[in-house]
């Protein structure tokens, strides 16, 4: 991880030595990392979006092959597969988000090491607003407490924004986690360095913004029996591209093998005429001797 705590830091220093201060440096840079992953983050706030747009479907599977797990399991796929949709693309964004946090943060921990590397942080200017020292904690708990404001307000919002009649068991669950991740997250500012809260504050406004814009888009969710029948036109187009795909292998396998034993290919003596293999009826006559007359049967005794 030091590689992460490297770069990251470096980025950082970069950005305080053209505004001079570390607040500002801190939220600039919060602000380009957040700009950076910001398609995935639309994709898996899409992805969240359309599998619980589906969630009537799902219910009604589970109703029905409530006594058959695996039965329940392949039509489940099947109705992913129906509205294409991939429930683990929402997983994709945050694996790669955590390496990146985790580098953020351990760079913003411990500034006189990976941000400024030869440990003097006497020149520099690690006061902002109320704070004298963003590498300490913050004196007032302002930071804190914004943490947990903003956090409740960017997944309430979320939630708000979720088609009713969903998933019982994922909607206590947000129900739960819509109090208890502010209070972690609360209480892990309270005990990090006020740098690192100042970012946690910036990119949840900045998520919130992000989540406010794309969520207001309505989903544009098709019928079942719409998305069948495109289905079955899609399944219809691939089976006849495979079929001349194969045509085309086989004209090809077959002038390959006349190739081989001297023939003209298949498709190259079209408009052309061939030679008869046969001499024509009147040649065969030429080199035949052609019979008059029969012997008299004396000639034939003196013959004999």
């Amino acid at each position: 991880m030091d590689f992460l705590y490297q770069f990251f830091g470096w980025v950082l220093f970069v950005i305080y030595g053209l505004v001079k201060n570390y607040g500002v440096a801190i939220i600039i840079f919060t602000v380009l990392v957040k700009t950076a992953i910001l398609p995935l983050n639309i994709k898996q706030t899409n992805s969240m979006r359309e599998t619980q747009a589906i969630q009537p479907e799902v219910q009604e599977l589970q109703k029905k092959y409530k006594n058959n797990p695996e039965k329940l399991q392949a039509e489940t796929m099947k109705l992913y597969k129906l509205y294409k949709i991939n429930p683990m693309a929402g997983c994709l964004p945050l694996l790669i988000q955590l390496p990146i946090l985790w580098g953020l943060f351990g760079a913003l921990r411990d500034p006189g090491k990976w941000v400024f590397t030869n440990g003097d942080l006497s020149a520099l200017q690690t006061n902002f607003l109320w704070i004298t020292n963003l590498g300490d904690k913050d004196p007032w708990y302002i930071l804190p407490i914004l943490c947990v404001v903003f956090t409740f307000a960017m997944q309430k919002y979320t939630m708000s924004m979720q088609t009713p009649g969903g998933d019982k068991s994922m909607e206590s669950t947000q129900k739960m986690m819509l109090y208890v991740m502010p209070i972690m997250i609360g209480w892990m500012a309270i005990n990090m360095p006020s740098g690192v809260a100042l970012y946690w504050v910036v990119q949840n406004i900045y998520t919130f913004a992000q989540q406010f814009l794309v969520m207001r888009k309505p989903i544009d969710k098709i019928s079942k029996v719409e998305a069948e029948r495109r289905v079955a036109e899609a399944d219809k187009q691939r089976i006849k591209e495979q079929k001349e795909a194969r045509k085309q292998q086989s004209e090809l396998r077959q002038d390959a093998m006349n190739a081989q034993m001297g023939k003209a290919p298949k498709n190259k003596n079209k408009g052309k005429t061939n030679k008869p293999k046969t001499q024509p009826a009147s040649k065969k006559n030429k080199s035949r001797k052609t019979i008059t007359s029969i012997p008299k049967s004396d000639e034939r005794s003196k013959k004999s």
